[in-house]
């Protein structure tokens, strides 16, 4: 069901389904949005903007609040719906819901720091700064955190008046209907929220709506490419995109296999690789301890005790087939397969992690493996493994696992990356931090502590007396 106006109404476009991608059963069956029901969601987001921005910070605070209390109250059952809906496994699923309830802290702060009112007074002059909501968003949520990554936009684009269009994944309406329905309980007025399934058409449709004032993107750098072409040369619009990366994790000047081991496979195989910033490459020096540590990961790729912490299935069939499909070009192009990525027999859309090196490749492959992939490249210095981290046009995410901290002083100052490690995992991030990339990985940072940024402008003001 969409959520239009503070109703709930039935879709009159196309009929689709979401699928378990554990067993392949249907759980949920709707329709999508049609463009008269488009039209009416941002009529109503519109007509509710003024009322809803008039309103205090504490007044939008307090439904802000309502809400993640709901969250809690209702944990369980989220990250159960989340499990099914995107396959995780249960601890990865409980873990987003506990992130999107600390989120609140996050926004509150980044509201005050970022987007707040402030004013100097001397005796010449005063100064004064305020910020001012955009209008209507348009907040487009992925698959792989249906619940955190959207609602780490909506609830700083509310806290700062805006109203808001929600386009949830296709893959994951179940779980934005039990959210939105969670937003009801929480007292949100009519208007200022509201639900559109639906694939590209309706996406399409939303952000080249002239009402549509800021258009907020999580996803892969071809559905962000084209939403940004969608609306250019419309300067009044706001684009914020995170998208994907190709993250390395460099490992230089340790012989601690086993804690090395550890961060690469949580790096690379956490959600099944379906982060977007999980690693894709491994970068490792062409010596013994190099060597070792290849194999000890390569040991443990086929140890269902150590993988099933990390690995349930991909989201669809679809998924399963690119991902087959880039390890035959990877292949094709001359890399050579140390553990090869297969499909399993048996319901459900699961598939074996591979392990590639494609060290002796000519061009790098730089195109996004959204799964259980990784590749391997041994180099023969520090400075050719910062060469091979930053051979992409991707920048989001990069981590070094050394002994050596001044090692990571010269890493962090070269690496063209957003986010960059230490002896930590490439998907450890933190909500109290700006989060993006540069390049293909996105054009801002409407994600963590950056992203009330992009929910407000400011007003300057000098005064002075006649």
């Amino acid at each position: 069901m969409n959520y239009i106006g503070g109703n709930w109404e039935k879709g009159l476009g196309a009929t689709y389904a979401s699928i378990n991608p554990r067993n392949e059963t249907i759980l949920w069956e709707g329709n999508y949005a049609s463009k008269d029901q488009i039209k009416s969601a941002i009529d109503c987001a519109s007509k509710a903007h003024s009322k809803w921005s008039s309103l205090s910070f504490k007044e939008r605070l307090e439904i802000i609040k309502n809400f993640y209390n709901l969250l809690e109250k209702n944990a369980q059952t989220v990250s159960e719906i989340i499990a099914l809906e995107t396959g995780k496994v249960g601890h990865d699923a409980e873990s987003e819901v506990s992130a999107a309830r600390a989120k609140l802290k996050n926004v509150i702060g980044a509201y005050k720091d970022r987007t707040g009112a402030k004013k100097n007074v001397t005796n010449i002059m005063e100064t004064s700064l305020t910020h001012h909501s955009l209008g209507v968003v348009c907040v487009i949520g992925p698959f792989n955190f249906p619940l955190h990554l959207p609602n780490g936009q909506i609830t700083p684009s509310l806290l700062a008046g805006n109203t808001v269009i929600f386009k949830p994944s296709e893959s994951t309406p179940l779980i934005s209907e039990y959210m939105m329905m969670l937003w009801e309980e929480a007292g949100i007025p009519k208007g200022v929220i509201n639900l559109l399934h639906g694939k590209k058409w309706v996406v399409k449709n939303l952000v080249k709506h002239s009402k549509i004032k800021g258009i907020f993107f999580t996803g892969g750098y071809d559905a962000g490419r084209s939403i940004h072409a969608s609306v250019s040369g419309e300067i009044d619009k706001l684009v914020a995109l995170e998208l994907g990366g190709i993250n390395p994790i460099v490992v230089w000047n340790t012989n601690k296999i086993k804690q090395v081991k550890n961060i690469i496979l949580e790096s690379a195989f956490i959600s099944t690789g379906q982060r977007c910033t999980c690693a894709r490459k491994l970068i490792l020096p062409k010596n013994k301890y190099g060597k070792k540590i290849l194999d000890s990961i390569k040991k443990d790729l086929g140890d269902p005790s150590i993988t099933n912490h990390f690995l349930g299935p991909l989201i669809s069939n679809e998924a399963r087939l690119k991902v087959i499909s880039q390890q035959k070009k990877l292949k094709k192009i001359g890399a050579r397969i140390i553990k090869e990525s297969k499909v399993p027999k048996g319901k459900g859309f699961f598939i074996t992690p591979g392990l590639i090196d494609s060290t002796n490749l000519k061009e790098r492959f730089d195109e996004e493996i959204f799964g259980p992939i990784l590749q391997v490249h041994f180099v023969g210095s520090f400075s050719e493994a910062i060469d091979e981290a930053n051979n992409t046009k991707f920048g989001l995410a990069a981590s070094l696992i050394s002994d050596s901290r001044s090692l990571f002083d010269e890493f962090h100052s070269s690496i063209n990356s957003g986010l960059v490690n230490f002896n930590a995992t490439t998907t450890g991030a933190s909500g109290a931090l700006p989060f993006g990339g540069v390049g293909k990985s996105g054009n801002y940072r409407p994600a963590g502590f950056y992203a009330a940024d992009f929910c407000a402008w400011p007003k300057s003001s000098v005064l002075k007396k006649l």
